[in-house]
């Protein structure tokens, strides 16, 4: 990384992977223009704490030696204008009255837009962003009318990034020879959590807790079942989650002695799964909601670090899976494939 240029990556206000998605994305911009990378949630993030520390380390830890007290300078430029040393820390004053992605909140309720979940491409083979022209167009104007080439021009000392921006557009950026040219979104998002996103110890010693109680020595399928607000993004929801008995049962079959771990946000999922495997089925003691409620991510919590904890253990636990059956819709998913390399045919996200 070049001297003295710096990407600080501000958080977008949205559930943890969808986070984590927006982060790695900014770390390949940074990587390609030699910028050294720090990341900072602040007050925006679901996950920030009363104390206003940096979210994003309550889980994990840095991803250069640089914070943000180190590039928080009267003597450094900033890009975009906006930004200057005393506000760093502070919300983007051109995003008074936004949602996310800089969808204007009013817009936001009316059309229902709350996530940039993924879409498969024809062949089913990867994900892709949803497609809305209006959202689309919101987010342009947001990240400054950027076209793609646009994302890598900066020339101040630090350049913040707190817009979610798809990594297609980033992907033919990638410059030939770079060690991430030529990687599909998965295997890209894949190689990145390796290299930047480490636990922190006592977060670590949270997953594995649970895991060496109630998990080691035995077989496992992960299930990932979607409830609550993912009606209003995904039409065909509740369609799509009676395809998971099928799956299951499958796989079950298949390889008796087999347990199966439930991740899901919905009360009633969880109460059918009990009754419909018994013993068979782990799950762990966290937040739920009922079918019509708000996503989990946005309820509020005494303490928002547990609310991130929560999140990290099921999605890290169910990396540990043998088997993983998700849906194709969902950042978790998405996640959950990208912790490991699975073997072919051990994984399927439903659409």
């Amino acid at each position: 990384m070049a001297k003295g240029k710096f990407m600080l990556i501000r958080e977008i206000g949205m559930g943890l992977w969808n986070e984590i998605h927006h982060v790695l994305t900014q770390l390949i911009i940074a990587e390609i223009m030699h910028r050294i990378p720090v990341i900072y949630w602040g007050k925006g993030s679901l996950y920030a704490p009363a104390d206003g520390s940096n979210a994003f380390e309550q889980f994990f830890l840095p991803v250069s030696g640089i914070g943000v007290r180190d590039i928080q300078k009267d003597s450094f430029t900033f890009s975009p204008g906006c930004w200057n040393a005393s506000n760093l820390l502070s919300s983007n004053p051109k995003k008074a009255g936004m949602g996310a992605f800089g969808v204007p909140l009013a817009d936001a309720e009316i059309s229902g837009v709350v996530d940039t979940d993924f879409m498969p491409t024809d062949s089913g083979n990867r994900l892709l962003s949803k497609s809305n022209n209006a959202v689309t167009s919101r987010q342009n104007e947001a990240d400054g009318g950027q076209e793609p080439d646009c994302l890598l021009e900066c020339d101040a000392e630090v350049c913040v990034r707190d817009t979610y921006i798809d990594v297609e557009k980033v992907i033919p950026l990638i410059p030939k020879g770079h060690p991430l040219c030529g990687l599909s979104r998965r295997d890209l998002f894949c190689r990145l959590i390796r290299k930047y996103i480490r636990l922190r110890e006592d977060v670590q010693s949270f997953v594995d807790e649970f895991y060496n109680s109630n998990m080691r020595g035995a077989t496992f399928l992960a299930a990932h079942v979607r409830s609550s607000d993912k009606a209003a993004e995904v039409r065909h929801l509740h369609e799509l989650n009676s395809r998971y008995r099928v799956e299951i049962e499958k796989i079950l079959k298949a390889n008796p002695g087999m347990r199966l771990f439930l991740m899901t946000d919905g009360l009633e999922i969880l109460e059918e799964y009990k009754k419909r495997y018994g013993n068979l089925l782990v799950h762990t003691d966290c937040r739920r909601v009922h079918k019509d409620g708000q996503g989990v991510h946005y309820l509020d919590y005494p303490d928002n670090r547990l609310k991130g904890l929560e999140i990290i253990r099921d999605t890290w636990l169910a990396s540990r899976c043998d088997f993983f059956v998700g849906n194709g819709y969902s950042h978790v998913s998405a996640a959950v494939s990208e912790l490991k390399d699975w073997e072919e045919g051990s994984i399927k996200l439903l659409y």
